[in-house]
């Protein structure tokens, strides 16, 4: 009897042992071990845009995993965001810029990265004096730029947004529209609207003569000018079709600076060069047109979402910022 008693003690006592060590061994061991991320980058020398991936070892659960995160780069003078593991940043020709990079969502990770974007060789100074195209601005203070195009449908609702919000806007006007309301461009100009110059009557610049090109911005400058109180310092090509030649025929009018864009309104949604939300330092392009007091409120609800603030836009706009030597897609 004592010895069964014994038996079974020590059984039990052993199956208790075995229990502990499957209860141990379940603690103890590790799940898997978290991805291994790593970060690339690269530099498109024709726009001075670095783009940022962070890159995932193959197999499931890789593009679910990084489409629910959000990949942030901040700098000295910007910041930027966008969902997912890709985003691209805009960065100053002829010095060396710090990005700290930070993934966050179900992978993390924070890089800082160091790009070194050459200045244009002595080369490619040319002795004849041009006017470069920009698709972005200077981002300090957050800030982004509002401009419109052409002039044939002045708009009542874009004076009154302008007074609410103390808005800063660049019209690039064309002359043969302007003309038409003068009343309305004086008053835009007192609400602290700039002009700009958008040619005489809109012609593909590429596509003429370099004398005719001269004489388009040339013209529309002069009367602008004469009508609004002060020529204009920038123009922006129709179509946003340039070279080299029309860059030449701009310096010669007298213009400073041209100017792209990187992001649009189209019908009631914002849409930039890359797909990626506004960011600072883009410079958004609308139309004179019917409708654009609505297309105006819309961009505005965006902008403040993303903490932006519109900048007047001037030639110290483009300081450090690289010009563009082809024009981005979507233009």
């Amino acid at each position: 009897m004592g010895r069964q008693f014994r038996l079974g003690r020590a059984a039990t006592f052993g199956v208790l042992l075995a229990l502990v060590a499957v209860v141990t061994g379940c603690v103890g061991r590790a799940g898997p071990a978290p991805a291994s991320l790593t970060l690339a980058w690269s530099l498109s020398p024709a726009s001075n845009i670095v783009t940022i991936r962070v890159v995932l070892p193959a197999g499931a659960g890789r593009e679910q995993s990084l489409a629910q995160s959000r990949l942030a780069v901040s700098a000295g003078d910007g910041d930027w965001s966008a969902a997912g593991g890709t985003i691209r940043v805009p960065v100053p020709a002829g010095s060396r810029t710090t990005l700290v990079v930070e993934l966050t969502g179900q992978q993390r990770l924070t890089r800082t990265i160091t790009v070194t974007v050459p200045a244009l060789p002595s080369a490619k100074r040319q002795t004849t004096s041009v006017s470069q195209l920009y698709c972005f601005a200077h981002s300090a203070g957050r800030a982004i730029y509002i401009t419109i195009d052409d002039g044939w449908t002045p708009s009542q609702q874009v004076l009154t947004l302008m007074h609410h919000n103390y808005l800063p806007i660049t019209a690039f006007l064309i002359a043969d529209a302007a003309r038409e309301n003068l009343g309305y461009w004086k008053a835009f100009v007192a609400a602290g609207g700039t002009i700009g110059d958008h040619t005489v009557s809109h012609p593909n610049l590429t596509g003429i003569s370099l004398s005719q090109a001269t004489a388009q911005w040339k013209q529309a400058r002069t009367d602008l000018g004469r009508w609004l109180g002060q020529p204009p310092s920038l123009g922006r090509p129709p179509y946003g079709a340039f070279n080299r030649s029309t860059e030449v025929a701009a310096a010669r009018a007298g213009l400073t600076a041209l100017v792209g864009w990187s992001a649009t309104v189209s019908g009631n949604r914002v849409e930039t060069w890359n797909g990626e939300p506004l960011s600072p330092g883009a410079i958004v392009i609308l139309h004179w047109v019917p409708g654009l007091g609505q297309q105006l409120t819309v961009l505005l609800k965006d902008i403040r979402a993303l903490r932006l603030n519109p900048a007047p836009l001037t030639a110290a706009s483009f300081s450090g910022i690289a010009p563009q030597q082809r024009s981005l897609e979507g233009d």
